[in-house]
């Protein structure tokens, strides 16, 4: 659990210390967890309780990078958080690694985001109204005196905000479409993002056209994210469309959001211990003896062509076109799954691995 201590009398905050320090100035004790970017790649750690009127430093030494990531969680309050993923845990935790965090066990939280370019130590104030909404202020402490360089205004505007697109057409025909950002993938030194519309893949990645910021961003979204693309058609091939991206906002989510949800993570065959699926984003990668099949990406839809049902069920589809069966959600919950493939005479029974 993330309530390792007693909140205790209030104090006043303390002088800053070099490194980051988090002030609870709000009435009730609070638990904080960060998340950075280490040698060994993004990393979250949590869980520091801080006493109401207490501050504590979770990092006791210089700052050494540009963004640092924050959450906060309290019996009695609630913050907003952006869409920053990390993997956390309930108990105290130092996780290595920013995906796969349900099928490693974990949580998978959104975080806000601390710019500290310039700076070696750093104070966010835990702040609450008392009308439900927060205001959080961050205290900089001195700038570092090597930096001779001019520093933005303390709101961070996104990367992607600030990227010159090509004119439409520059790569291909202009489209704009509709439908659930999936998943990004991270691969040597790329990022691709990929999007499922109207039984298509819309895959934009950094080694194309597309502008790097954008893709980070869109990485940082996580999974399943309904969303407007706007951009270039390249080519396509069998159901699989490589674009480019130069614009994205939030839509509406679908009726499948919650079942979407519900299937992600590792999963177990009851009848053949051998047969694993893993679930992440839209896509289904099917295992046995650990070795994996390539990954088929899941359009949601309503119940599958000749079958009574009319709940929950995807097309499983693989990039080529060459594989296309229609798979009914018939049960899950948060530790089962029932998928009754069209066609097979009994359901596939699975238990969540993780």
């Amino acid at each position: 659990m993330k309530w390792l201590l007693v909140a205790g009398a209030a104090c006043l905050p303390s002088v800053a210390q070099a490194g980051l320090e988090f002030c609870n100035q709000t009435g009730s004790s609070a638990s904080v967890a960060i998340g950075y970017k280490s040698a060994d790649g993004w990393m979250s750690e949590g869980w520091w309780n801080i006493d109401a009127g207490a501050c504590k430093t979770v990092i006791s030494r210089d700052l050494d990078k540009t963004h640092y990531y924050w959450r906060a969680e309290s019996r009695d309050l609630s913050w907003s958080h952006a869409n920053f993923m990390f993997c956390t845990s309930d108990e105290v935790f130092t996780i290595i690694g920013d995906e796969d965090c349900t099928a490693r066990g974990y949580d998978r939280e959104g975080f806000n985001e601390i710019e500290t370019e310039g700076f070696t130590t750093f104070t966010m104030n835990l702040t609450h109204t008392g009308d439900g909404r927060e205001d959080n202020i961050a205290d900089h402490g001195p700038r570092d005196p090597e930096e001779g360089i001019v520093y933005p205004d303390e709101q961070y505007d996104s990367a992607a905000s600030d990227v010159v697109a090509d004119p439409p057409g520059t790569h291909g025909e202009p489209y704009t479409i509709t439908g659930i950002l999936s998943h990004c993938d991270w691969y040597d030194a790329g990022v691709g993002c990929t999007v499922l519309a109207d039984g298509w893949s819309y895959v934009a990645s950094s080694y194309d056209p597309t502008p790097v910021a954008v893709l980070e961003e869109l990485e940082a979204l996580g999974t399943n994210v309904p969303i407007t693309i706007s951009g270039d058609m390249m080519f396509y091939e069998g159901t699989e469309a490589t674009v480019t991206i130069s614009d994205y906002s939030f839509a509406q989510p679908d009726v499948f959001q919650t079942t979407r949800q519900a299937i992600q993570g590792y999963w177990q065959s009851e009848d053949d211990a051998n047969y694993e699926v893993l679930i992440h984003g839209s896509s289904f990668e099917e295992y046995y003896q650990q070795m994996p099949d390539m990954p088929l990406l899941m359009h949601f839809q309503t119940g599958c062509p000749d079958n009574p049902s009319s709940g929950p069920a995807f097309r499983l589809v693989s990039r080529d076109g060459g594989e296309d069966r229609c798979v009914l959600v018939s049960h899950v919950d948060a530790s089962s799954l029932e998928l009754f493939v069209a066609g097979t005479m009994r359901p596939l029974y699975f238990q969540r691995k993780n």
